[in-house]
């Protein structure tokens, strides 16, 4: 592994003091909630270009897509990623105007319109799980042990305290220039990795010499079953809490339509860069050299890259291996700026579920404006605390990810997709028992696999035994989504009354 230079450090303090700098500056400049939630719904294209490409690039998507192409090769592009594009362009030109046609804050204020209150309080509660910075917190704590020696969790303390400070402060203006900077520092990082990591490996030819002939296969060799899985967390980007926000925060249908379009290939893009840069990863780890040894003098072998080392840690590692000093140091502040990113659109999202989704509803109607954001930095903080636990109960980024996306997908998917598009089916008891069940099945099946399923650490994930056959962790959503399916239709059978 390289060596961290001091130029590396001062790069990267200067990265995380501007980032607080841009919170301050904005935590006096709010006029009102709207303001503060959805930067007075005046986002253009170019400004929702960089804040969605931000924030679904975080940490999480960085590493978990690394972690597929380092143990399985590109079938973390077209297996896990590409069917992500597909339900972006559902997004743009089918969900983003009927989401505008009418003056929505967040998710759950449609839950609230077609299914009524205890609806939207079962879907304030489920985004506000699935907003919790987790996934960050566990990136952060990754990037503190393999860069910065740090303990985990002292990474996870001391990186996302600093992201905590200005989405506390600086509301989502703050969000969305941040998002601005860390977007053009992410396309910076790659564009520069990319040539250095495969100079580190000696180029493709050595790749495909040393790779398994699974690891240029489209579909790998993992299950049909597991593909399916990884693919339909792409669903979740039908109900996110973020990409409403900034329909809602959007100056008008035609730039988010335009932002998701164009976003399509830039993600495309990104995700094939690390894709490759994992596979990368992996043929270091197969790669001999000749070093001396500092004890003994001898000339020893070694690989460039630790055999034994994390797959959601190998895209640092191969990094650190590759980049000289400064450009390692770009790379680092490249890296937080994509969780960051990420962090901050979370936490203000989850922030505003406790303020105006249950606590305006349900305990004071008549909030003003402060009031509702000093509830929503509440939220925010009580977020953060919920994710760092949550963070460090995980063995692996990719399973967190699919707990997350299925707890959203299993308890909201339904009820939102059939309010919009198939009003006669919007009856309160069909909304709250299909999101209900669903949110309840999915913690309660996550909870029982993993106290009572094994670490499986081939297939790096929980695994029970049910009637002979290995349930994985990550199959639970085939279980959920029908439970939520079910429970809607049981209800719009058994309420009698009118829509809500």
């Amino acid at each position: 592994m390289g060596v961290i230079s001091t130029i590396d450090y001062v790069i990267i303090a200067i990265y995380l003091a501007g980032m607080v700098g841009v919170g301050l500056w904005f935590a006096k400049k709010h006029t009102d909630f709207d303001d503060f939630f959805l930067a007075g719904r005046s986002l253009t294209t170019p400004l929702l270009i960089t804040t969605l490409i931000s924030t679904y690039y975080g940490i999480d998507v960085l590493f978990g897509d690394s972690q597929l192409g380092f143990t399985d090769g590109v079938v973390a592009w077209f297996g896990y990623a590409r069917p992500t594009y597909a339900f972006f362009l559902i997004a743009a030109f089918l969900l983003a105007q009927r989401l505008r046609e009418e003056d929505f804050k967040s998710l759950p204020d449609i839950l609230d319109k077609y299914y009524g209150k205890n609806t939207r309080y079962v879907g304030a509660v489920t985004s506000f799980i699935y907003s919790l910075p987790a996934l960050s917190l566990y990136g952060f704590g990754m990037l503190g042990d393999v860069i910065l020696g740090w303990e985990p969790i002292v990474g996870m303390l001391v990186l996302g305290g600093i992201a905590l400070v200005y989405t506390l402060t600086g509301g989502f203006w703050a969000v969305v220039l941040t998002d601005s900077i860390q977007f053009v520092l992410m396309c910076v990082v790659l564009a520069m990795a990319f040539p250095f990591a495969m100079n580190l490996i000696g180029g493709f030819d050595i790749m495909i010499e040393k790779l398994e002939p699974s690891y240029f296969d489209s579909m790998g060799d993992l299950s049909i079953w597991l593909i399916i899985i990884y693919a339909s967390t792409g669903l979740a980007i039908l109900v996110e809490p973020t990409f409403y926000q900034r329909v809602f925060a959007a100056k008008s249908y035609k730039n988010i339509r335009n932002a998701l379009i164009i976003g399509i290939f830039i993600w495309g893009s990104y995700d094939w860069i690390i894709t490759i840069l994992a596979m990368a990863a992996k043929t270091g780890t197969l790669i001999g050299k000749t070093i001396i040894d500092p004890g003994t003098g001898e000339l020893i072998q070694k690989t460039i890259i630790d055999p034994g080392v994390a797959p959601d840690a190998a895209l640092l590692t191969v990094m650190v291996a590759a980049l000289p000093a400064g450009a390692l140091g770009l790379f680092m502040a490249g890296v937080l700026s994509t969780e960051m990113s990420t962090l901050d659109s979370y936490c203000l999202v989850a922030g505003g579920n406790v303020a105006y989704d249950i606590y305006k509803p349900a305990i004071k109607p008549d909030a003003t404006d402060q009031e509702l954001i000093k509830t929503t930095r509440y939220g925010i903080l009580l977020s953060w605390v919920l994710g760092f636990a949550m963070a460090v109960s995980f063995e692996q980024m990719l399973g967190l990810w699919v707990f997350m996306a299925s707890i959203l997908i299993s308890s909201v998917l339904v009820p939102i997709l059939l309010g919009l598009y198939v009003p006669k089916f919007r009856k309160p008891l069909a909304g709250f028992l299909s999101a209900g069940l669903g949110l309840f099945s999915t913690v309660i099946l996550n909870v029982y696999i993993m106290m009572n399923g094994t670490f499986d650490l081939e297939e790096e994930t929980y695994i029970v035994q049910w009637l002979g056959i290995d349930f994985l962790q990550e199959f639970v959503m085939y279980i959920t989504l029908p439970i939520s399916l079910i429970g809607f239709f049981i209800g719009l059978a058994l309420d009698k009354g009118g829509r809500s």
